[in-house]
């Protein structure tokens, strides 16, 4: 039987736009594959929206996709990890295929993501419950109803191994984001995954050290990895290669579908 490529979502960080993702888009495009990159809803200047509102727009997205038998493999880059696990919840190709339905997601990637290890934890409380100094919140921590900026030593946090115009022109086309997004704690995290669970380490991240990527990854038990040697936008210093690296866990999970049975 023909096994059909998935679709590549890919669920951008905070601060970033879809353009953001131009290249990997079509790096991955060029590799046969469908590719996805939706604005999330908290990267549209409106205050007081979480995560949940990230999750129901990923929803509105892919329903139609699984009604049509397809499956998705999900990426999630730094907070898109957030809204990215939270929207698999009971929608896994396993969990659709026992309700009778087609369809589902076949998998998620970590790009450099926020896994959030225990259930009501939110993402500041994984970074060790302080905002990094580059983070430029309207009001203090755990007021409400914020949006975060970042300050201009971001650039070399996020775009490190980018010739300095490239990364300045990137930093220039960074927008607002809903600090509720990174306060609402979460409570479907990546322990209670029911599919193929992957992380991109980006060994030479300043955003979200590798110690930490890597502890990320060893408190979920079943997380598969793949390592690049690119700073915290692989997408844009080596979209190329995360691509390729992309493609490759997207296709082993599909072949682990295979062997672990039937489909609708």
């Amino acid at each position: 039987m023909a096994i059909s490529s998935p679709v590549i979502l890919v669920i951008g960080g905070a601060w970033h736009e879809p353009l953001c993702y131009g290249l990997l888009m079509t790096q991955i495009e060029a590799l046969g594959y469908e590719c996805l990159v939706p604005r999330l809803p908290t990267v549209c200047g409106i205050r007081g929206l979480t995560w949940e509102a990230d999750v129901a727009m990923i929803h509105e997205l892919v329903l139609p996709l699984f009604e049509q038998g397809k499956e998705v493999v999900i990426c999630g880059h730094s907070y898109g990890g957030i809204p990215a696990c939270a929207a698999t919840e009971g929608l896994s190709v396993g969990d659709r295929l026992k309700a009778g339905q087609r369809g589902g997601f076949r998998a998620i990637i970590y790009m450099a993501g926020f896994a959030v290890p225990m259930k009501g934890m939110d993402l500041v409380e994984t970074l060790g419950g302080v905002l990094p100094d580059w983070m430029s919140p309207e009001l203090p921590l755990r007021k409400g109803n914020s949006l975060s900026r970042v300050k201009p030593e971001a650039k070399s946090i996020f775009y490190n191994d980018l010739p300095h115009e490239d990364a300045q022109e990137w930093y220039d086309r960074l927008v607002t984001h809903s600090q509720d997004a990174v306060e609402a704690p979460v409570q479907y995290v990546a322990a209670d995954l029911t599919m193929p669970r992957y992380y991109l380490i980006c060994e030479l991240d300043r955003a979200i050290l590798v110690v930490l990527q890597e502890q990320l990854v060893a408190s979920i038990l079943g997380m598969r990895v793949r390592r690049i040697e690119a700073g915290h936008s692989p997408f844009l210093s080596q979209p190329g290669r995360t691509a390729e690296l992309i493609v490759e866990m997207a296709q082993e999970a599909v072949m682990w579908g295979v062997e672990m049975g039937p489909r609708l």
